[in-house]
């Protein structure tokens, strides 16, 4: 595990629990402006994303400065970058569910 304010691959490590839910806050708004289903737990802290209230559930939590989300595979986009991990993620989805790119 990185230490608390060391960076890896230049993404900043060890932001607060309060900065996490402030980051996926700016997710949430971000995905429902590409049409995207969001429910928001801050206790986790952790957002889950969905194209239509039929199909599953993505989890997206911020770890190591980045979202992360496709646990088997760690998708990652910088937490610095909310709109561009938006638009990676509404693609993922879309694309999951058959719904093409945007």
């Amino acid at each position: 595990m990185t230490a608390q304010g060391a960076s890896r691959d230049g993404i900043p490590a060890g932001i607060s629990h309060a900065e996490k839910v402030d980051r996926l806050v700016d997710l949430c708004r971000e995905l429902v402006k590409r049409g995207i289903r969001v429910e928001m737990s801050d206790a986790r802290p952790a957002v889950s994303a969905r194209s239509s209230p039929t199909t599953p559930r993505t989890a997206v939590e911020v770890v190591n400065g980045a979202f992360v989300w496709r646990r088997d595979d760690y998708d990652r986009h910088t937490a610095e970058d909310v709109a561009g991990a938006a638009d990676r993620i509404a693609d993922h989805l879309r694309t999951r569910d058959g719904g093409g790119s945007t």
